[in-house]
């Protein structure tokens, strides 16, 4: 790979990581405004439910095609659309209080934010070398968390002693900021240099998923119902089951989530980068997490608030090997948004049919059943990552 100037690396990580911390920003604020959306305008959680299913939807399928679009348009542009028209919608959010319009705006900001992540993963292929690739995605998904640890912490507090319309005034103002300063200071990469470091080779569509994707984009699918489940439902399952709002503990899940992230670089560094026997190995795990949560969900605040929490950074763990390891492998043939864009489609397909599935059956059931289910989707993951190994072994022979 062509040498590059390591401060300038420097300044194109932390740059991106801060554009996908703002997506979180502008999307993670509706979690905690549910239990305020029930109370004081009486949407039941059937229409939440509906409502983060739509976002779901919008964002899947703008992943497989703004994945596509972002291996062959302006990166810098393209991400700069995307933070500046979301924060927008976030702003007019703030005002609206008719549940139809406010979802068809939630459903829009979905699609808008759909088109960072492969431009985005694009964008770190092309500036780091192949032996920082598991830390690089690890490193950017931890950007996932500044809107869980915003929102569940101080500022989730600040904003229910105050308004719940500043849980959408707040990012809409910071990252309509910050996507000015995106467009202005963000690095090019040189034409010549891209060239180099990719070829011009590039793979269609029917190259990629012959692969082995098709299998990995299953684990995707399952990973992303428990990982948005618990992103979006937590602190409801927290009132429902304890009656307190958000409770300090609930900034526990965030926090041991990063750590998860971690045990993800260490795992694949036992595991000599070999991504798939990881990723099996955290959602056996996570298995056993949700089995134990199954049959004590309710024994104790914090108890629940740490399995949630281990369970989080089990699941997110997996999802930086799926999401970002095996895309970043992609670069060389051009084709890292799109495989990138195709995996996180695969991903929110599930969280899609999750939201709206999890308040259904919450309101029905119980979160008992919720917990159960997490744990079949584990085992699921396991089947599907383990039959991808199979296929590639397969492939080579």
């Amino acid at each position: 790979m062509v040498e590059v100037d390591k401060n300038i690396q420097r300044k194109v990580f932390i740059l991106c990581w801060l554009a996908y911390a703002g997506a979180y920003l502008c999307r993670t604020n509706l979690s905690i405004v549910i239990p305020d959306f029930i109370q004081d305008l009486n949407w039941d959680k059937s229409s939440i439910g509906f409502m983060g299913s739509l976002f779901f939807w919008t964002y899947a399928f703008g992943q497989l095609i703004n994945g596509y679009i972002g291996d062959r348009v302006d990166f810098k542009i393209f991400v700069f659309i995307s933070l500046f028209f979301s924060s927008l919608i976030n702003l007019i959010l703030g005002f609206i209080i008719n549940k139809f319009i406010f979802t068809l705006l939630w459903g829009i900001n979905g699609y808008l934010l759909s088109m960072l992540w492969g431009p985005i993963i694009r964008i770190l292929g092309l500036w780091f070398p192949r032996e920082r690739h598991t830390k690089i995605s690890v490193g950017i998904s931890t950007s996932m968390f500044m809107g869980y640890i915003l929102y569940w912490g101080p500022l989730g507090r600040f904003i229910k002693a105050t308004n719940w319309k500043l849980a959408f005034f707040i990012p809409g103002i910071l990252v309509l900021l910050f996507s000015l300063y995106w467009l202005r200071f963000l690095p090019n990469k040189k034409a010549k240099v891209e060239k180099e470091i990719t070829g011009s080779f590039k793979p269609s569509i029917r190259d990629i998923l012959k692969s082995g994707i098709i299998l990995v984009s299953i684990a995707c699918l399952f990973q992303g119902v428990i990982k948005e489940s618990i992103g979006l439902w937590t602190p409801t399952i927290i009132k429902d089951v304890f009656r307190e709002d958000i409770s300090i503990f609930t900034l526990l899940i965030p926090i041991l989530t990063v750590l998860g992230l971690f045990l993800a670089v260490w795992l694949n560094y036992k595991n000599r980068h070999r991504d798939e026997s990881s990723i099996a190995i955290l959602y056996t795990l996570n298995l056993i997490i949700c089995i134990i949560l199954t049959v004590f969900l309710d024994l104790d605040i914090f108890l629940t608030v740490v399995l949630l929490g281990i369970s989080s950074a089990l699941i997110y763990g997996a999802n930086a090997l799926l999401l970002a390891n095996i895309p970043l492998r992609f670069t060389r043939y051009n084709s890292a948004s799109t495989v990138a864009g195709f995996l996180d489609f695969s991903s929110y397909i599930g969280s899609a049919s999750a939201s709206i599935i999890t308040g259904i059956v919450s309101t029905r059931f119980s979160w008992r059943i919720i917990m159960l289910l997490w744990g079949l989707l584990s085992l699921g993951g396991i089947l599907s990552i383990y039959l991808s190994q199979r296929r590639m072994k397969d492939d080579k022979s």
